[in-house]
């Protein structure tokens, strides 16, 4: 699978989220994301987990949860929020 016409993006509540992390952080969040959308062997969305409750799915970058969807007809894989995974899961959340 060639993925090549893929692209990711933070929407404002990631973006923003994004901004406070550190260097080390941020780069292990885009490296991956960049990882992801240009993997030859998978589909973007092959990398999201169902999130119950939520409209988006769910991707796990290190210590942190990323709420992101993929849109087909864009091509597109939008980063909605990131949240640290020790203070994201709540009740009902799978």
């Amino acid at each position: 699978m060639n993925n090549e016409e893929w692209t990711w993006q933070f929407r404002t509540p990631a973006k923003r989220t994004y901004d406070d992390l550190d260097e080390h952080a941020q780069r292990r969040i885009t490296d991956k994301l960049d990882e992801i959308i240009n993997d030859r062997w998978r589909a973007p969305d092959d990398y999201l987990e169902p999130l119950t409750g939520a409209p988006h799915s769910k991707l796990h970058i290190g210590q942190f949860r990323l709420g992101a969807e993929c849109n087909h007809d864009a091509k597109i894989l939008d980063i909605y929020t990131i949240e640290q995974r020790g203070g994201a899961y709540k009740p009902g959340d799978d």
